[in-house]
């Protein structure tokens, strides 16, 4: 695919940025449909600014996150056609949802629909399934709707953690899934998107 064939991607992040970096990286392949063109945040400090930085993407401070019309501008700006959610901690405005329908892809560290919904996000995620003494837990890439973890799943991927002993033990094996899971589901995405152009 020639290099100026592909999809514009703005990414949503509020935390260390691991996904983010991850996705960035792969845009960078040759079999990438994808780049990404800007990073927004609701943080005025956090990781992902580090990473923005050292891999030179445009990150912009959303000063109010229920602000549909501001954000909606700004992705136009950029000619945004799909968005990606990496570890962006606020449910986006409905009208943002609709005007990105099918377009806006998520993870979330759990095979859903357990431990979903509002505030199960990383740590809280892996301390439920760690005090539920669960054998195994996962990951789900899911398309983005106006509830929490609720929109229409992509992929899961189940992981073994019969030999975890901790919180972060869990944490690491799911983190090392989803960077090599999220990206391809990603780019399998805007190759659909593409395809219909």
């Amino acid at each position: 695919m020639p290099e100026h064939n592909h999809i514009i991607v703005a990414m949503f992040a509020s935390g260390a940025g691991s996904n983010a970096e991850a996705i960035i990286e792969y845009s960078r392949r040759k079999d990438s449909v994808y780049k990404v063109e800007v990073i927004l945040t609701n943080k005025e400090q956090a990781g992902i600014y580090s990473v923005a930085n050292r891999l030179n993407i445009p990150i912009v401070h959303i000063t109010d996150p229920q602000d549909a019309s501001n954000i909606l501008e700004m992705l136009q700006k950029k000619q945004v056609q799909v968005i990606a959610l990496a570890g962006y901690m606020r449910l986006l405005p409905a009208e943002v949802v609709r005007a990105f329908d099918g377009r806006i892809i998520n993870i979330h560290p759990s095979l859903l629909p357990d431990y979903g919904g509002q505030g199960m996000y990383g740590n809280n995620v892996h301390m439920a399934v760690f005090n539920d003494k669960k054998p195994y837990t996962g990951i789900t890439i899911h398309l983005v709707d106006e509830q929490y973890d609720s929109g229409k799943m992509l992929c899961q991927s189940r992981i073994s953690i019969i030999d975890c002993n901790s919180v972060e033990n869990i944490s690491e094996k799911v983190r090392k899934v989803e960077h090599e899971v999220y990206p391809l589901m990603l780019n399998q995405l805007c190759k659909t998107i593409y395809a219909q152009q």
